[in-house]
């Protein structure tokens, strides 16, 4: 696994009816854009589009299951929309490290997703808190047990 600034995670999938259907039931989020064919086709979109979430959740995939994996804590995102994800549509996550916090154990990430015509449709920045060992000093020894990051109350 590269472990160097810029390394670069991706996972590509796509959405269906039934996937937004779900989310729509799970979030109370029945807005008839995503929902309606009829109504979305009056929209400036034409057709359903899939909840901006569902697109976050992708990254919450890569962090959690593949880089930095088990263990890791996603402790914030933000985005910019650009484009509209429709249903049926291979969309491609992209994560890159831009800068690890040794002291923190946080890694910050540029996070994009892609429709497949390869356009930018999602642009933003997570912070992820690696597991525990994930990285070893030059010795070869496991970092800090602390976890300066998180705060108790």
């Amino acid at each position: 696994m590269n472990t160097q600034p810029n390394a670069e995670i991706e996972y590509s999938r796509l959405f269906t009816e039934a996937d937004v259907k779900a989310f729509a039931a799970l979030s109370e989020d029945d807005n008839p854009l995503h929902l309606d064919p009829e109504y979305a086709a009056g929209t400036s979109f034409k057709k359903p589009v899939v909840h901006g979430v569902l697109l976050l959740g992708m990254f919450s995939r890569i962090f959690g299951n593949e880089y930095p994996g088990r263990g890791s804590i996603y402790l914030s995102q933000t985005a910019e929309f650009l484009r509209p994800a429709y249903l049926n549509q291979r969309i491609t996550a992209k994560v890159s490290l831009q800068h690890y916090d040794a002291g923190k154990r946080t890694g910050e990430f540029e996070t994009i997703c892609l429709n497949e015509a390869g356009k930018k449709i999602l642009s933003g920045k997570a912070e992820v808190l690696f597991p525990e060992g994930f990285f070893q000093d030059e010795s070869g020894s496991s970092p800090s047990r602390k976890t300066p990051f998180l705060r108790r109350s």
